[in-house]
């Protein structure tokens, strides 16, 4: 039996090929949008993608399905649950899968379970390896009802469908789950980072049975009170999720081998704006980004979280064009965005920043202050406003007295809040989601504007006063 987990660093997704060596067919599980990997993998084995199953209609990332059989030549078969309904059957599905139907894979056999409390139709494939044993499956592939160390949050479409959701999940752990031995494996579709949990662990599989003994979500108690405890701290979900519902329902756009974002536009063409009604996005460091940018320009420093902040800041009615430090770069920059469903990434700035800065056009300053220089502007008669703009969890941690804190996520929902009649100071754990949210508020008109270098962490080290009120 051949065995591939794959996993994307950032939105921390699994995927997985699993195929029989004998028929030398394979299947894959909840493929991403960019979907060469499978197919370099499986050409690699000598495998034939016959089969492509889905566990659920995805929130996080763009479902890379169809993508996926359209660049094998339409011969994979795609099985996607219809236990939630029309409204919840992709319309890419080629055969529509029931609770308990099973399908062969040369001597392996997937039994798909209806799980359902993270999404209505939710899945989760039961893996038979008939050389082993023919009625206890070898492995089960969770998808985001079951995650190492939590379970997949219900709260996602809603409050009306949590109340639902959450009485489905609640059966899904306590009468389900329980029809497995404690020694299966478990293989979910996320890892530690995902916001489709609370709390999921970093390891990248796990046991029913370990996770029986040790995983706080499956801790029995009366269902009132066990929602109350799942819900109790669960972070907040980026307004994107929403969206990639909706694509995934739908059935998203096919890509093909010709990848977006190729076009290069001078330095005087960005500045006439060839590329009409294009909102900049600054993908280079924090640091390079406050020497000196392209006016209104977001900067989004060039790391595995930037698909995470793309979908929480940036609009999705507007095409983008790219700066950056390399165009070799270009390519990683693609993936990312189109995992979350930015398909219209038009170009990059040829020659970078240097070109435009060259060309005589109007560079943007960031401001950085050191906590100390902080410290100092704090003491001082007309104080700025501190915009702290991490996480519910961190600002009750510990934050500066006098701080304000809205969520990095949720600042342009909120930007009214903040006055433009006195300089804002932004900081975060390091500074990478200050200077997201700093180049948002430039954008929308404040003009003082600082991110502190080293955010909190820099405030802990120089042992400035913090609280927790």
């Amino acid at each position: 039996m051949f065995f591939h987990q794959r996993f994307v660093p950032g939105l921390s997704i699994y995927s997985y090929l699993v195929g029989d060596e004998g028929t030398k067919e394979c299947a894959v599980i909840d493929p991403t949008r960019d979907v060469d990997d499978f197919i370099e993998i499986a050409k690699r084995e000598g495998l034939r993608i016959a089969h492509i199953f889905e566990t659920h209609v995805h929130a996080d990332f763009v479902s890379g399905s169809a993508e996926l059989k359209a660049r094998l030549d339409d011969v994979p078969v795609i099985h996607a649950s219809g236990e939630g309904g029309e409204e919840w059957t992709p319309p890419y599905a080629d055969v529509v899968v029931r609770d308990r139907d099973v399908f062969s894979l040369g001597k392996a056999r997937l039994q798909a379970i209806h799980t359902p409390g993270h999404t209505p139709e939710h899945m989760i494939w039961a893996l038979f390896d008939d050389s082993r044993s023919t009625n206890i499956p070898w492995l089960l592939f969770t998808g985001d009802f079951l995650f190492v160390g939590d379970v997949g949050r219900p709260d996602l479409l809603g409050e009306e469908a949590r109340k639902q959701l959450a009485h489905q999940l609640y059966g899904s752990v306590f009468d389900t789950l329980p029809i497995f031995p404690d020694f299966t494996e478990i293989f979910p579709g996320h890892g530690a980072g995902s916001l489709c949990g609370k709390a999921i662990g970093s390891r990248s599989a796990s046991t029913v049975g370990y996770e029986r003994h040790f995983n706080p979500s499956l801790e029995s108690s009366d269902e009132p009170a066990w929602v109350d405890r799942l819900l109790d701290g669960m972070p907040v979900a980026p307004p994107y999720f929403r969206r990639m519902k909706k694509v995934n329902a739908e059935g998203p756009a096919l890509i093909g081998l010709e990848r977006p974002g190729r076009t290069r536009y001078s330095a005087k063409e960005v500045h006439e704006q060839r590329c009409n009604h294009c909102l900049i996005v600054d993908v280079r460091s924090k640091e390079a980004f406050a020497a000196g940018h392209i006016p209104d320009s977001i900067n989004i420093p060039l790391g595995n979280v930037l698909p995470t902040w793309a979908g929480w800041v940036l609009p999705y009615d507007k095409p983008t064009l790219i700066v950056l430090d390399d165009p070799a770069d270009m390519p990683t920059v693609v993936t990312h965005l189109i995992r979350v469903g930015f398909d219209e990434v038009q170009g990059y700035l040829d020659d970078g920043i240097g070109a435009w800065a060259n060309a005589g056009y109007p560079l943007a300053h960031l401001e950085s202050l050191s906590v100390h220089e902080l410290e100092k502007r704090l003491q001082q008669e007309t104080k700025p406003y501190v915009l702290d703009v991490r996480t519910e969890r961190e600002w009750k941690a510990g934050h500066l007295p006098g701080a304000h804190h809205i969520h990095g996520g949720l600042l342009q929902e909120q930007v009214g809040e903040i006055p433009r009649d006195v300089p804002v100071v932004v900081l975060c754990g390091s500074g990478y989601r200050a200077s997201i949210a700093a180049s948002f508020l430039k954008r929308a008109g404040h003009s003082d504007v600082a991110n502190v270098l080293g955010g909190m962490s820099a405030v802990k080290a120089a042992g400035l006063a913090t609280t927790t009120d």
